[in-house]
């Protein structure tokens, strides 16, 4: 139990996703599903759901974990779990019927007030919970049943120090705007569960990086209307300009050298801002082959790559 004096404990919120738009029995539905998976979740962790204090809300709850809970279990084996148990539940299911949760983590000083819990940290893991990034995640990767998000400092001080499984460039840096002040928090979806056209993997961005060094050895960042491909040049315009505001933020030279420094910029920058990843994965998204094309540009013949 949670006593009524401060204290530093882990706190989890959990919330699914699509209840207000259902019915009585599809909220029925989500109750009784949220807690069977979170109660498989626990045990299979080799976690005790009866110690947790929890706060329900209807469609998830805020729990806070007893004091002494190894952290690494919560963080790392408690989401696995969740997640293998939320396939196991949805398999069945229409996908208008799956339950898909969001899950947020925090760590900090807690204590039970008159009318719930009390501290920043709860506040801010809640903010973080319904972040619009967290949500759009579940929308652009149907196949995702889960989500998670982390508050910067337990990712630096757990991810970043490689004490879990999780790969940290798996992350997702965010910027949450609230009330006060704007959140750092990082974000995760198992890589298997991402949709490919929609979003970016690591491992993509070389390919990103030939076709917009193609694109700009080529000059056809600078031919506006070349061939009719304005469109799909001007992501590629967008995501150049974050690149050169990111080397320039650095003291470097704003236009990259090579495609290999190119490659180097961009796996950097997608780490750290998360609107230039988007950038990134609206351009990869189109799937896009380097096609060579042949072309007068300034009076001279120039190959270049552009995206179907």
């Amino acid at each position: 139990m949670l006593d009524s004096d401060f204290s530093r404990r882990l706190v989890v919120a959990v919330d699914a996703e699509g209840y207000g738009r259902g019915d009585d029995l599809r909220h029925d539905s989500i109750q009784s599903g949220l807690a069977q998976v979170m109660e498989r979740g626990a045990r299979e962790a080799g976690l005790r759901r009866e110690t947790w204090t929890r706060q329900e809300t209807g469609d998830g709850e805020v729990i806070i974990l007893p004091e002494g809970e190894p952290e690494l279990r919560v963080i790392d084996d408690l989401v696995r779990r969740l997640r293998k148990a939320l396939h196991d539940h949805n398999r069945e299911r229409r996908d208008d019927a799956r339950l898909r949760i969001r899950i947020s983590i925090g760590h900090g000083v807690v204590k039970r007030g008159a009318m719930g819990f009390v501290g920043q940290v709860v506040v801010t893991t809640c903010r973080l919970l319904d972040a619009k990034a967290a949500r759009t995640a579940l929308k652009v990767n149907p196949r995702a049943n889960l989500v998670l998000i982390l508050t910067d400092r337990l990712y630096e001080d757990v991810v970043r120090q490689l004490h879990t499984s999780y790969r940290p460039e798996s992350f997702t840096r965010l910027e949450v705007p609230t009330k006060e002040r704007v959140e750092i928090a990082w974000m995760w979806i198992p890589s298997e569960d991402l949709d490919q056209k929609g979003t970016l993997d690591m491992d993509n961005l070389p390919e990103v990086a030939d076709t917009l060094w193609a694109l700009i050895a080529g000059g056809a960042l600078e031919r506006l209307g070349a061939y009719g491909t304005e469109t799909g040049l001007g992501g590629a315009r967008k995501l150049l300009a974050k690149i050169k505001a990111f080397r320039s933020e650095q003291g470097r030279p704003a236009d990259p050298e090579s495609r290999d420094d190119l490659l180097e910029s961009l796996e950097k920058l997608v780490r750290v801002d998360a609107a230039a990843k988007q950038f990134a994965q609206q351009f990869n998204a189109k799937q896009m082959t380097v096609n060579l094309i042949t072309a007068p540009i300034s009076g001279e013949e120039i190959t270049f790559g552009f995206r179907n």
